[in-house]
């Protein structure tokens, strides 16, 4: 019983420092570098980078992380099952951004692989926050808070992941624009509908927070008035997600745990 109350105060540690972090990675980043992880990708932008006001999302991405983090390491949640299934992912999908914040403006344009790969480390660790969410039984703020975040979290770096292998492309001497980039662009918008539109469709709790990250972003590649084929193809992924979202919604009984958790 000690053992595993230690371990629940040092999970709910963990996931408190990691949600700080992130806050102030970027920050410190940019005070590091000299540079914002903004001007570094204006150096290499892609045909699907997303226009600059999409990245606000962060916003409420961080606030909710923070108000979670406090919420699951207070003495009464600590031991709650989905706060032990969700802490460690989402702590390392904190922490993962925090040291993304800091890598991006230092080596974003001179080693462009080093970010991308630790931003499919951040996929891999919300995604796995994700998956153990889909079966967890609680209801309110227990569940509420760790499903909004995940959902948002796994929905942005889903297409920033997509976003960030173009743009490493670019850092490295892919072309930028023409006919080739725009075929790698609508390949990558599709890949991102196909992978969105999937989760969507498995989801039993939390789909609403993922699709809108997608869609947010989809839609602010379109708004970033690129080539009419790239635009196309963004709102076309992003009518796709929505798609599956209604579709899901309409026939599903317990559609505020499918929207919300």
């Amino acid at each position: 019983m000690v053992n595993r109350r230690r371990a629940n105060a040092l999970r709910a540690g963990a996931v408190v420092l990691a949600a700080v972090a992130q806050i102030v990675g970027s920050p410190l980043g940019t005070a590091i570098a000299g540079r914002s992880v903004g001007e570094v990708s204006d150096g290499s932008r892609s045909l699907i980078t997303p226009a600059g006001y999409a990245f606000s999302i962060w916003g409420p991405i961080f606030a909710l992380a923070l108000a979670w983090a406090v919420y699951q390491a207070l003495p009464g949640q600590r031991n709650r099952a989905v706060h032990r299934a969700t802490g460690w992912p989402l702590a390392a999908a904190f922490a993962g951004n925090a040291v993304w914040e800091l890598l991006f403006p230092l080596v974003g344009d001179r080693a462009p692989v080093l970010p991308a790969v630790l931003l499919f480390a951040i996929v891999a660790a919300a995604a796995t926050a994700w998956a153990r969410l889909q079966d967890m039984p609680l209801t309110g703020l227990p569940r509420l808070l760790p499903a909004a975040v995940t959902g948002l979290l796994l929905g942005w770096v889903t297409l920033a992941s997509a976003v960030q292998v173009a743009t490493a492309g670019v850092a490295l001497g892919a072309p930028a624009q023409g006919t080739a980039a725009q075929v790698w662009a609508v390949v990558a918008l599709a890949a991102v509908a196909a992978l969105g539109t999937a989760l969507v469709w498995v989801a039993r709790v939390a789909a609403g927070p993922f699709a809108l990250a997608v869609v947010w972003g989809l839609l602010a590649v379109a708004v970033d008035g690129g080539p009419g084929v790239v635009t196309a193809a963004a709102v076309g992924a992003a009518v796709v997600v929505t798609a599956a979202l209604g579709v899901r919604v309409a026939g599903r009984r317990q559609r505020g745990a499918l929207l919300v958790g």
